[in-house]
């Protein structure tokens, strides 16, 4: 079972982040961003998360509250000024401590935009051999997943299953399958350039 780190604040509460706050993180790692910019990395960017538009200017206030993300306001000429956030040290600290832990059977199950989402920022926040371990520590739980998918699979074929249960839980065979091709197909091309 993963442990959960604790943020230490000046702050009296003191609490673990959320997956959202993490991406969001992440999204400044990558480079300093407005709001508006961060909204468009989940409806446009390599991958799709699922975040509302509202709940992205709170995460970025708590963050900001919490000294994990600054804020300038940058004024272009002609236009409104808008709040650009960039990555303060606690922020990158603590991002960098959950990019190195390893996934969780939580993060292979429901919460795969999540682990390609640590896989792409740990380009530019981690080293190739660190980013190479997560990717054999995924395996491992990604392995793990399907051993008790087919299990189950096994255990409930003469329950009666409907035709539709049985070719959910095939689909879901099928899904982790191709996750572990990626995940081979990703250590190779790793390894490949060092």
């Amino acid at each position: 079972m993963r442990t959960k780190k604790q943020i230490v604040s000046a702050h009296p509460q003191t609490r673990e982040l959320t997956p959202l706050e993490y991406v969001i993180l992440g999204f400044l790692a990558i480079k300093p961003q407005s709001g508006y910019d961060i909204i468009n990395n989940f409806e446009l960017g390599v991958y799709r998360a699922s975040a509302s538009t509202g709940s992205i200017y709170p995460v970025l206030k708590r963050l900001e509250k919490l000294e994990l993300i600054g804020s300038t306001l940058e004024v272009v000429y002609e236009t409104r000024p808008r709040k650009v956030y960039t990555l303060r040290p606690a922020g990158e600290q603590l991002l960098d401590e959950w990019l190195r832990r390893p996934p969780s059977m939580q993060e292979v199950i429901e919460e795969y935009d999540i682990a390609m989402h640590k896989f792409l920022v740990a380009e530019y926040r981690l080293s190739r051999a660190e980013v190479l371990e997560w990717l054999d520590a995924y395996e491992q739980v990604v392995t793990a997943s399907l051993a008790l998918r087919s299990a189950i699979i096994k255990a409930t074929r003469g329950e009666g299953l409907s035709l539709h249960a049985q070719l959910i839980n095939r689909a879901m065979e099928f899904e982790i399958d191709a996750r572990l091709a990626w995940i081979k197909d990703s250590q190779a091309r790793l390894r490949s350039t060092l």
